[in-house]
């Protein structure tokens, strides 16, 4: 898969280096937040000596013993270099329980400048004060922009062309290394249902998600449009999807805590007269 730089997060990140929070670089499945990480650390790598770099990916089996915190705790700390500074780097940080005990044991020590990602459902914004007794400042990443979009196909001339591809296969740029639009379609549909139908029932406990699959799919279908629970739970309960608006406000704001729909406020401009 071809990889670009994300030059405006990577910059954000730079201007970060070394402040005392906790940065969380958050936002939804494949938008390319370890890819972001892992392009910090070589910019760290390429710009600095006298560093140490702790990483540890969750992901990856060797850090398998590492998924109990103390054992997360202890590893860290035996990889802490006196005289340089300590750059600590958690990918996928989910998959440690209770995680938040030795990120903020690490924290509270003040040896080092920590970053952490995780999955959208685990580091949700209004978790992290509730997770993180220190301070902390997220990072948040969007899928690709249609400029990330023209820079990765490198194209720029024919923006109206771009634009109308852009607008069909979006900004998950996973989706891009496949060669047929059922296969790019098939990735974004599995991404979307990991999303809806495990993370948001997982993490929420949700008894009825034939109500948040139904309620998903009315939104999408409705963008930019007002939007109440009240009118949305008429509309589905009419539509044989028996619900009320307090169930529907609850799951709007789920979809939109894992950033599967972003809440835009009404502007209503008041001109004098």
């Amino acid at each position: 898969m071809k990889i670009i730089t994300r030059t405006e997060y990577l910059n954000r990140i730079i201007e970060l280096n070394q402040t005392p929070d906790i940065k969380i670089i958050t936002g939804i499945r494949r938008s390319g937040k370890s890819e972001l990480m892992r392009a910090y650390i070589e910019y760290l790598k390429g710009h600095f000596e006298n560093i140490n770099i702790i990483f540890i990916d969750f992901m990856d089996m060797t850090y398998e013993k590492l998924k109990e915190y103390h054992s997360f705790h202890a590893y860290v700390e035996e990889h802490y270099q006196a005289g340089k500074t300590n750059y600590l780097f958690v990918d996928e940080v989910q998959m440690c329980p209770s995680f938040e005990l030795a990120v903020n044991s690490l924290y509270s020590k003040r040896k080092y400048d920590i970053y952490i990602t995780g999955s959208n459902a685990f580091l949700l914004s209004a978790d992290l004060a509730t997770l993180f007794t220190g301070r902390y400042i997220g990072i948040h990443v969007f899928p690709f922009s249609f400029r990330e979009y023209c820079r990765y196909y490198d194209e720029t001339d024919d923006k109206e062309k771009l634009f109308e591809a852009y607008s069909i296969r979006g900004g998950l740029a996973g989706s891009y290394v496949y060669k047929t639009e059922a296969d790019r379609i098939r990735y974004i549909k599995e991404v979307y249902e990991t999303i809806v139908t495990r993370d948001l029932v997982q993490k929420y406990s949700l008894p009825d998600t034939l109500v948040l699959q139904r309620l998903s799919e009315f939104l999408m279908d409705n963008i930019s449009n007002l939007t109440s629970p009240n009118k949305v739970s008429q509309l589905l309960t009419a539509n044989k999807t028996i619900t009320n608006h307090v169930t529907v406000g609850k799951y709007i704001k789920y979809l939109c805590n894992a950033f599967v729909f972003y809440d835009i406020k009404r502007y209503s401009p008041v001109f004098d007269s």
